[in-house]
């Protein structure tokens, strides 16, 4: 990978890792469903007029929209509004790897290999071992949301492998717009008007915490992070890309140390090792297959 790639990919990984902080100063102040909304909202404008609808059919861009990034995300903020420490996060919604592999077994009948079974059985146990602190250093409803969450973008993950080649930028700009007219109605109903009024005023004083957390979630995590994403992936070896999100966690943990003096209890860390270890496994067939043809200059 050349070193212009290679920045890149540690420039996605450092910005899905920090936005997590993004996500922490952001709902300080306003309400999770509607910062969600919010963030899907400035995804979308004005990106929609420029944007044409990605060439796939409507039930797989709905079941998309709804899973990886209406529930994906309200649950994500629900959890972090109600506690979850944003490092860890960072880490346990990476439990979509393991779901993933899961539910592509159960629905397209793909055959895991025997590194992602170990894998996805060491990782799960990392993540449960995790989830024995609870009552330490998160709540146990914290804990269960972020794992539903990494099971709603492992769901979205089975509705982008059903819909072949697609455009990541318009996929996301489209998805957007259907979270936020969703996620808007939603808001108001459950939340009220009170946190929409918090948030505009926000915006229109200028306050830049809250401006650069909504900016860096929507501009950043999404745009970038997925459009850069999707780029890196059409001109290299899943293989070789797909190792890069073992930072993400790195990244959100290293940051959450740093910046909001989140700290980890020694029982913590077996289990965090664990995950990365699982994470690791389910790349380990891949990356062989990708060293094999490498040799042979394929």
């Amino acid at each position: 990978m050349p070193v212009s790639h290679l920045l890149l990919a540690l420039i996605i990984m450092a910005v899905w890792g920090l936005n997590f902080i993004a996500m922490r100063w952001a709902l300080d102040d306003v309400a999770p469903l509607t910062f969600a909304a919010l963030r899907f909202s400035m995804v979308l404008v004005p990106m929609i007029f420029f944007v044409p609808r990605p060439k796939v059919p409507l039930r797989l861009l709905l079941g998309y929209a709804s899973s990886s990034f209406s529930l994906q995300f309200c649950l994500l903020f629900i959890a972090v509004a109600i506690n979850m420490p944003v490092g860890l996060t960072s880490l346990v919604v990476q439990g979509q790897v393991f779901f993933t592999i899961v539910l592509a077994m159960l629905m397209h009948q793909d055959r895991p290999t025997r590194w992602q079974i170990i894998g996805v059985s060491v990782g799960t146990l990392g993540i449960a071992a995790v989830g024995a602190d609870i009552g330490q250093t998160m709540p146990l409803l914290a804990f269960m949301v972020t794992v539903c969450a990494a099971f709603c973008w492992a769901v979205g993950n089975t509705f982008v492998k059903a819909m072949g080649p697609v455009d990541a930028i318009s996929l996301v700009v489209w998805a957007s717009l259907i979270a936020a007219l969703t996620l808007i109605p939603i808001s108001l109903v459950i939340e009220g008007t009170a946190p929409w009024g918090v948030a505009l005023r926000l915006l229109a004083q200028g306050d830049l915490v809250f401006w650069g957390s909504l900016l860096f979630n929507a501009f950043g995590a999404s745009l970038l992070g997925y459009g850069g994403w999707s780029w890196l992936l059409r001109r290299h070896p899943t293989a070789l890309v797909a190792p890069f999100t073992l930072l993400v966690p790195v990244f959100g943990l290293g940051s959450a140390a740093v910046i909001l003096g989140e700290g980890l209890l020694p029982s913590s860390w077996p289990g965090i090792i664990m995950v990365f270890i699982g994470l690791g496994l389910t790349q380990v067939r891949d990356l062989r297959s990708w060293l094999f043809w490498r040799r042979r200059g394929i």
